[in-house]
């Protein structure tokens, strides 16, 4: 089949490169609708992005580039764009993922660079940056994808009612902790490791202002990768100490579990959504770890019983 924007792509690509020679290869794709090639230009790469201006929100993909940068969080550099065709030149940041470095084993000095990379996102003022808030619209909306995508068209009033009284309050719990920079995707195939153990972020440009648990449930709790209960601990711990949490530890872990709950009925959706409408069959293969971490938090606490009861129904 034809690429029309890839052949956009290339005309735009020449244009910058003039008449010297350059190779374009698949990069990588991601959930949205962008994709990603890697330019090969003389003894350089660099990394194209194409995202359709009618589905992608480019000009905020540079500005918290740009953001990040200047906070010495490592974010892609830009180097061209073209905001009307939705086309972007970005530093290559190499092509080993968080997730790959992992390479299925746990990796305590990697997660903690990770946290303290985190902790500096979230010192980032947001007093005067022009970013939208994870309201209570915003939580239940996200959280609706898993009625509307995720469980059975039959369910009853009853259940429905019910999950409307968790989503309330779930959402609750995301506004009364404390509100901070989120990336709002903060796991490990967002994150790239470079030398000297140094990670650089991507995918950031949803960025809002919402609660601080939220990226660190991303992480911690990730759809992709599944970390021991000890290992959960400690970092959590390692968090708690290091970003200065004034709550008692057990009021701030049960805000993280009920923030990953939140995430994941809105994920339990996402991705099925994924599958059905967008052809993206390979998010299935992650539901059950994300089914599971639903399941955990539900069985853990009382008022989540008619969540659990409701799960069991896919």
């Amino acid at each position: 089949m034809h690429d029309d924007r890839l052949d956009k792509l290339g005309n735009w690509l020449e244009s910058f490169f003039g008449h010297q020679n350059f190779a374009l290869t698949r990069a990588s794709d991601d959930a949205s609708f962008r994709r990603y090639f890697r330019v090969q230009h003389q003894q350089e790469t660099v990394i194209a992005m194409d995202a359709p201006p009618s589905k992608e929100n480019t000009a905020s993909f540079i500005k918290i580039a740009k953001l990040l940068n200047q906070h010495n969080i490592h974010a892609p550099k830009i180097i061209n764009t073209d905001l009307e065709q939705g086309f972007l030149l970005l530093e290559d940041l190499g092509s080993t993922t968080f997730l790959q470095a992992l390479n299925g084993n746990f990796n305590l000095d990697l997660y903690k660079i990770a946290i303290d990379e985190l902790i500096k996102i979230q010192i980032i003022n947001t007093q005067n940056l022009a970013l939208k808030k994870y309201d209570k619209q915003l939580l239940n909306t996200e959280m609706q994808l898993l009625i509307d995508w995720y469980l059975p068209k039959t369910l009853s009033n009853i259940h429905l009612q019910n999950l409307q009284a968790i989503f309330g309050l779930l959402s609750d719990n995301a506004l009364n902790s404390k509100q901070v920079f989120v990336h709002r995707d903060y796991h490990c195939r967002n994150l790239m490791t470079l030398k000297n153990n140094d990670l650089a972020v991507i995918d950031f440009q949803d960025t809002l202002i919402g609660s601080n648990t939220y990226d660190l449930c991303s992480l911690l709790k990730d759809a992709y990768f599944e970390l021991k209960p000890f290992e959960l601990q400690t970092l959590l711990q390692y968090y708690y100490d290091q970003a200065n949490i004034d709550t008692e530890f057990s009021k701030f872990e049960k805000q993280f579990e009920l923030m990953g709950l939140q995430r994941h009925l809105k994920i339990l959706g996402i991705f099925k959504r994924l599958s059905i409408r967008d052809n993206k069959h390979q998010y299935l293969n992650d539901l059950p770890l994300v089914k599971k971490y639903a399941q955990q938090t539900a069985n853990k606490y009382p008022e989540f019983a008619p969540l659990k009861e409701v799960l069991c129904l896919v």
